[in-house]
């Protein structure tokens, strides 16, 4: 499933491979090509932060906060197509790195990353109208992905109060719902779903 996941992900991200992300101190980049489209940026007393907006197309809206991080928090969102939703907010994070990948339409994405350490998420969509929000707080060096391709998929991560927690979920299809909750130390979750309406439910505490 990992390598499903990550050859999707990576297939979506080449589309990218053009757009430029450079390394400095408190660094906000946007790019935007079409019509309508809506990006904001938000940095506070940031040292080494970088954040980047990256549309192509009409009716995208991208929003990025870092507040008091200090090193190595990088925020990245690209999207293409048409009315694609995403918004990373990073708060009091040292080393959190999120990206956002969106293709074709009316798709939304969110990440939440708060107080952590070495946090990571990624999401990578294509298709219509699916839904993926990851949610950090109070982590040590947890990490999760999404990568959903298809019509109307859900799929939900919350990671809480733990250490070194991970997540994966992948989902290709129509109408799939997949949910992961973790609370506690040492945790590891995957969920893979292919077809229509499946649904799968993870939960793992300490």
């Amino acid at each position: 499933m990992k390598i499903q996941l990550c050859a999707l992900a990576s297939g979506l991200a080449l589309a990218f491979t053009g757009s430029a992300f450079a390394a400095g101190t408190t660094t906000g980049t946007v790019t935007q090509n079409g019509t309508n489209n809506d990006a904001t940026i938000t940095q506070m007393y940031n040292t080494n932060a970088n954040a980047l907006i990256d549309q192509l197309g009409r009716d995208h809206v991208a929003k990025v906060t870092q507040q008091n991080t200090s090193f190595n928090s990088s925020a990245k969102v690209y999207q293409r197509g048409f009315n694609n939703y995403a918004t990373a907010t990073q708060t009091n994070t040292t080393g959190a790195t999120s990206e956002i990948v969106q293709h074709d339409s009316k798709n939304v994405a969110s990440t939440t990353q708060k107080n952590g350490v070495d946090q990571n998420a990624k999401i990578y969509q294509a298709g219509y109208n699916n839904y993926a929000d990851i949610s950090q707080s109070n982590n040590w060096g947890a990490d999760a992905d999404i990568v959903q391709k298809g019509w109307l998929n859900v799929a939900k991560t919350s990671q809480t109060m733990g250490f070194d927690q991970s997540a994966d979920t992948y989902q290709s299809g129509l109408k799939n719902y997949a949910s992961i909750t973790q609370t506690g130390s040492f945790l590891n979750a995957s969920a893979s779903q292919q077809g229509a309406f499946n649904t799968a439910t993870i939960t793992q505490k300490n």
